[in-house]
């Protein structure tokens, strides 16, 4: 089943052709909207105390504040990505971005409970609209070489970081403001954009021919129950029927996505794509990355708040470590890219991951933040940036110019998926190294809960280390891209 595009080139990427000036605002105003979605992931979270109270929720029903945004985002991305080549990268992304925009605006006024969720879904939908074709416009902007690494290392570390300023802005917000200022942080931000954008990127070659319905309806519902599942069950327990049904259902809707895919003219995830084998490294990477890191702010978040006392302020400040090192290190890495190639900048990053995550499962009940946790933070920021900026760049290497939205989606849906499916393995076995745990007596009994919760951590940093041993591996099977510098 499929849909008349309308077959209209609107002329060619203007990769080379934009002045250098106006191709790096273009550049600066992608990494901006990239930067306040990221943040928009984890801005609310910190805030959701607030949020319940105000608007009375339940504790299931926080739990759907954070994850109707999310499964808009992960259940809408492969579309996004290929109404953007179907239709035009700049003009989705314009569009995403004022659907965001208004659903901030509109849910920041919310006086009930269900006008908030429908708010954060909308604003998921326009995320999913945005996110890959942030990536498509910068390989349209810029041609492969050592630019298009800079730009797209500029782009891996705003990403990466987001989550932690989110972490960090929501603190602040709602701690000096109000909670409200989550969502009206975003409207500056995107008329800014809606104004600006039109003036420096330019429109995209559109491609000719039929819209796959087909992929789009069974990758959207597919995914989404993924996810649903895959976050359902941390809390509820793999054996419940509202986890492993949803996931049964989207395996299966995922297979059938397959085989639709494989008879399609113009699929929404061209099978191609998988036959490369540094863009499937990349697409191992951004799941194991994106999950240990998730996983390891979650369990580290529980700590701060619970034996060493952190308020959501502080908490948010004890996580910029780790966006510190990121940024940083960022630059570092373009240069070690061109030197040595993707192969053992992304191995150097994963043993980095591992070393961090490896030091976490030292974590007791005495420690504290200088001596236990700052070290593995910056470890995992330098790591991070070793293993995904290699990642980004081999996800769209070698892309034909008329599926740049495909490549990119698929990339920004595996980092989607990488949250809450390695999350979901690390909170089953923190859970269940939990009831093998015996509170020694001398252990006074305020604090018997919280040497439980420490204790079973460290099985669950282990589980980590493990994954990112994983991409250690995996980092040894990319083949060179970057061309080596003359002798």
């Amino acid at each position: 089943m499929s849909l008349d595009a309308a077959p209209v080139n609107l002329g060619k990427d203007p990769g080379g052709a934009q002045p250098a000036r106006r191709t790096g605002t273009a550049l600066a105003i992608i990494v901006v909207v990239q930067l306040m979605l990221t943040i928009d992931l984890m801005i609310v979270t910190v805030a959701l105390p607030s949020i319940g109270k105000d608007l009375g929720y339940s504790e299931n029903g926080l739990a759907w504040v954070v994850n109707a945004y999310g499964l808009a985002l992960g259940g809408l991305m492969l579309l996004g990505g290929r109404l953007g080549d179907t239709f035009g990268r700049r003009r989705l992304f314009l569009v995403g971005i004022a659907l965001f925009t208004v659903a901030s605006l509109v849910g920041g006024f919310a006086p009930y409970d269900w006008w908030f969720l429908v708010c954060r879904a909308l604003q998921g939908v326009g995320a999913a609209l945005v996110m890959p074709n942030c990536l498509a416009l910068i390989l349209s902007l810029f041609p492969a070489g050592p630019e298009r690494t800079k730009a797209i290392a500029t782009s891996a570390a705003a990403s990466s970081s987001g989550a932690v300023v989110g972490l960090l802005l929501g603190g602040v917000l709602s701690t000096g403001l109000s909670w409200r200022w989550v969502m009206f942080v975003n409207v500056p931000v995107g008329l800014a954009v809606l104004v600006l954008a039109p003036l420096f990127i330019g429109e995209q070659a559109r491609v000719r021919g039929k819209f796959d319905i087909a992929g789009a309806m069974t990758s959207a519902l597919g995914v989404a129950l993924l996810v649903f599942g895959l976050s359902h069950a941390g809390e509820a327990g793999w054996s419940t029927v509202s986890v492993w049904l949803p996931i049964l259902l989207g395996a299966a809707l995922f297979i059938a996505f397959i085989l639709v895919e494989r008879r399609a003219a113009q699929p929404i995830m061209p099978l191609s794509l998988f036959r490369d084998r540094n863009r499937v490294t990349a697409y191992i990477s951004a799941v194991l990355v994106t999950g240990t890191m998730i996983g390891q702010s979650f369990f580290l978040t529980m700590f701060l708040q619970g034996p060493l006392g952190f308020n959501p302020l502080l908490t948010g400040f004890a996580f910029l470590t780790t966006g510190f090192a990121l940024v940083i290190s960022s630059t570092l890495f373009i240069g070690l890219i061109r030197k040595v190639g993707e192969r053992w900048v992304s191995f150097i990053g994963a043993l980095m991951l591992v070393a961090g995550n490896l030091w976490l499962t030292t974590l007791s009940l005495d420690s504290g933040y200088w001596g236990t946790i700052f070290g593995p933070l910056a470890l995992t920021g330098i790591g991070m940036a070793a293993t995904l900026i290699p990642a980004t760049e081999m996800a769209g290497a070698g892309v034909a110019s008329d599926s740049y939205g495909s490549a990119s989606s698929t990339y920004n849906t595996m980092l989607q998926l990488g949250g809450p499916f390695v999350l979901a393995i690390l909170v089953t076995v923190l859970t269940t190294a939990s009831k093998g745990i015996t509170v020694p007596a001398d252990v006074p009994g305020d604090q018997a809960e919280y040497y439980v919760l420490t204790e079973s951590m460290g099985p669950g940093f282990l589980t980590a280390t493990i994954l990112a041993v994983g991409v250690a591996v995996t980092s040894l099977f990319i083949r060179r891209t970057t061309p080596a510098p003359p002798a």
